[in-house]
């Protein structure tokens, strides 16, 4: 009898322990579904205990999957987004993983910064020489609040600038390993602007100095000096009158420019015809003291029907080759003003040409600069301000025209400028230099 009943107990106890076993492998089962996002089909052993709500927990499991798949999806989608915003930048991107090395770059970034080959897998300090973005990158490394920064990059003998923008990376990559995203934009247009504006600075308070200077020392020597020969002040107040139309003039030309660089409707656009704008310049161009009306010929096309145009500052522009041609072409028989239209009829070109002495080569890429002038001397002497070529080249563009030169040593310079006929585009074209 006692046999039988440890028997019983042996085999009672070993019915429990496969209970045991068999819950504890079902648990382990459901731990395992849960921790690899892979769904699992329980089934219920034979001597499994009844009281285990394996269907619950069945359908638990399920719905914990679904919502795994779904989250991943959508962090996939995000990440998707993600790559295609990035990869659609026109500024450039960077990730990088802890070690600064370069998991993603899109196109402009590897436009900008790839010498040989690409740049992927590859340090970031192997590929931008800068002391400022490895500051930047320590600041993200030390969870401090980045700032932007900016710094210059040398390629191909070319120094370009860039401002670059840090931020470290969460739930919005997959993988862990990537740590930094880097946003660059160049900036190297603003600060040749920021280089031009100063330079415009220093040489509008120059030549504003120059006859201001003149002038008040001129004065101070007539006020003090009253016994002064009478050819003495008469040479005196020519002086003072010389400066004085050569400041307005100055004056004159830096309003000019900031309304066409200030304004956002710098030209005024009414139909006329430019041949009979220019046919109407006879009295302005005669009012220039340096223009001789008999050297200037006339080779206008012939317009059907007039477009859109600002008559007032196209007359200033025109006015303004002329003027410049017959002060510094030197040995010339004539300036001759023409007008052509394009093969397709959509715009029309004036120039102003001389057989004069020509431009240097090395003048003619910033002939329409501000200030810039090829003889400064010269310049100086026939009253020139330096600002002429640039409100020309400021008209046109404001047309959305295109402005250019050509030039030949001992043959001559033509200016020319083109507006659109049809078109009241308003672009900023490129220069133009041949």
């Amino acid at each position: 009898m006692l046999y039988l009943a440890c028997v019983a107990l042996a085999v009672l106890a070993f019915y429990f322990w496969l209970q045991q076993k068999y819950a504890q492998e079902l648990i382990c089962d459901i731990i395992e579904s849960v921790e690899s996002g892979n769904n699992r089909i329980l089934e219920r052993p034979k001597l499994l205990n009844p009281d285990i709500p394996l269907n619950k927990c069945q359908r638990v499991l399920d719905d914990n999957i679904l919502k795994i798949s779904r989250l991943q999806n959508e962090r996939k989608q995000r990440t998707h987004a993600f790559n295609e915003i990035l990869g659609g930048m026109l500024d450039g991107a960077f990730i990088l993983d802890a070690n600064h090395r370069i998991t993603f770059a899109n196109s402009s970034s590897s436009k900008n910064f790839a010498r040989e080959g690409k740049v992927e897998g590859r340090r970031v300090e192997a590929v931008i020489d800068s002391f400022e973005v490895l500051e930047l990158l320590d600041q993200l490394s030390r969870s401090e609040k980045p700032r932007h920064v900016e710094f210059a990059f040398r390629k191909n003998g070319t120094v370009k600038y860039f401002e670059v923008a840090g931020a470290t990376l969460s739930a919005i990559r997959i993988s862990e390993k990537e740590v930094y995203l880097l946003l660059f934009r160049d900036v190297t247009k603003i600060k040749h602007a920021e280089i031009m504006r100063k330079d415009f600075v220093a040489n509008a308070s120059h030549e504003l100095r120059t006859p201001i200077t003149m002038i008040k020392g001129f004065a101070e020597t007539l006020t003090e000096d009253s016994e002064l020969n009478t050819d003495y002040v008469r040479r005196f107040l020519e002086k003072i009158f010389k400066n004085s139309v050569r400041l307005q003039s100055l004056v004159d030309d830096l309003l000019s420019l900031s309304e066409l660089e200030g304004s956002e409707e710098p030209v005024n656009l009414a139909n006329n015809k430019l041949s009979d704008v220019i046919e109407g310049m006879d009295q302005y161009l005669k009012d220039k003291p340096y223009v001789d009306v008999a050297k200037l010929t006339f080779s206008l096309a012939e317009e059907k029907e007039s477009f859109p145009f600002d008559a007032i500052k196209v007359a200033v522009a025109i006015g303004n080759l002329v003027d410049n041609a017959f002060k510094y072409a030197g040995n010339f028989s004539k300036v001759t003003i023409s007008t052509t239209y394009s093969d397709d009829g959509s715009s029309i070109t004036c120039a102003v040409s001389d057989d004069g002495n020509g431009i240097p080569p090395d003048d003619l890429a910033r002939i329409f600069e501000r200030f810039y002038v090829v003889d400064k001397g010269r310049s100086r002497e026939k009253g020139g301000t330096g600002l002429g070529l640039s409100i020309v080249k400021h008209i046109a563009e404001a047309h959305g025209g295109q402005v250019w030169v050509e030039s030949k040593m001992g043959l001559g310079t033509t200016f020319s400028f083109s507006l659109p006929v049809f078109s009241k585009a308003r672009t900023a074209p490129e220069l133009i230099v041949t």
